[in-house]
């Protein structure tokens, strides 16, 4: 890298060398571009344009995959539960009672012979 990307590169959060951005300003003309970075930064800040997003780390790409994970297990149980919940409370019609296969009577009039 030569000493404007260097630079450019520490200014903008970027990936850098950090032996390469020592050189960078060790040379006569480093200092003095850093330091025109850092006020041209500030002239676009004050202007209100925010400084350019910093690329995703794996934890927060991780950290997004996982909830996108969550949302679409959740969609898959909520559409599993509406599937079969219903079927689950409707009511069924109350059994009946069996059908007897004998019939057994008892005579209690008496047969006379009771004294």
């Amino acid at each position: 890298m030569d000493t404007h990307d260097v630079i450019s590169a520490f200014i903008d959060n970027e990936p850098f060398d950090a032996g390469e951005l020592a050189r960078a300003l060790a040379q006569p003309g480093g200092r003095d571009l850093l330091l025109d970075l850092v006020a041209l930064r500030a002239l676009v800040q004050e202007d209100g344009m925010a400084p350019a997003p910093a690329a995703k780390s794996g934890a927060a790409t991780r950290t997004a995959w996982m909830a996108v994970g969550f949302l679409a297990a959740s969609i898959i149980f909520a559409l599993a539960t509406a599937l079969v919940l219903p079927g689950m409370l409707r009511q069924r019609v109350p059994d009946a009672p069996p059908r007897p296969d004998r019939v057994v009577t008892f005579d209690t009039a008496g047969s006379g012979n009771a004294q």
